[in-house]
């Protein structure tokens, strides 16, 4: 888990996204999302963007919206994540809550510090469209994960790329499956420093996302 992980500009797309770690791939993106957490020691992060769904985690990146300048993305390793739940409100949009936490080991890590300290909940709010292939793919990585193994079916599919052949696909749902995996320019990598005791500011007006009992204020204690 860790806010700001390495970013860099797709060769394909010209956009950015998380740098693949050793043995990753790449399942899927899905665009306009609204991501939220709310922090161990009193802070909330908000943005709006996209996310992008791979073999070991899943990575917000955020898009024209956010609530402070030095934060850009936030990961969440899905080994560490715990009680996930996809909620359909009668009014509002759907979104997927959970809860997250860093390893043991990350006390050093600039990228896990503003997360130290108890569990990380987070929610991602899907603007528009269905959510059927995104919910498959996710629960069968998670599923590979708690079996520990090193590739899962789904896994090879995507490093292989015949996802197409593998997954559920919901003409609803407006994720783009990964079927070759995205390469990195070169020089082109991103790491925004978090500032922990920098000012926050609340998200815009009329940006919150869906879940309405929360309190969305952005700030970082």
């Amino acid at each position: 888990m860790a806010v700001n992980p390495l970013l860099a500009q797709d060769g394909a797309t010209q956009s950015l996204f998380p740098m693949p770690e050793s043995g990753e791939a790449f399942v899927l993106k899905r665009d306009n999302i609204d991501f939220e957490c709310a922090l161990p020691r009193g802070g909330k992060l908000w943005g709006r963007g996209c996310f992008f769904l791979s073999s070991k985690r899943i990575v917000f990146v955020s898009g024209d919206k956010s609530c402070r300048q030095d934060f850009r993305s936030f990961a969440i390793p899905l080994h560490t994540l715990r009680k996930p739940k996809f909620e359909q409100p009668i009014f509002g949009a759907n979104y997927l809550a959970g809860s997250t936490k860093p390893l043991p080991g990350m006390e050093n890590d600039p990228a896990a510090a503003p997360l130290l300290g108890g569990d990380t909940v987070f929610y991602l709010t899907f603007r528009s469209g269905g959510c059927n292939t995104f919910l498959q793919l996710l629960f069968q990585l998670l599923s590979e994960v708690q079996e520990a193994r090193a590739q899962g079916p789904i896994a090879q599919a995507a490093q292989e790329g015949r996802l197409n052949q593998v997954a559920y696909v919901d003409p609803s749902d407006p994720s783009v499956l990964y079927l070759s995996q995205p390469t990195a320019v070169a020089g082109s990598e991103e790491r925004t420093n978090f500032q922990m005791d920098a000012p926050s500011a609340p998200p815009p007006e009329g940006t919150q996302p869906a879940p309405p009992a929360r309190n969305n204020n952005c700030v970082v204690c």
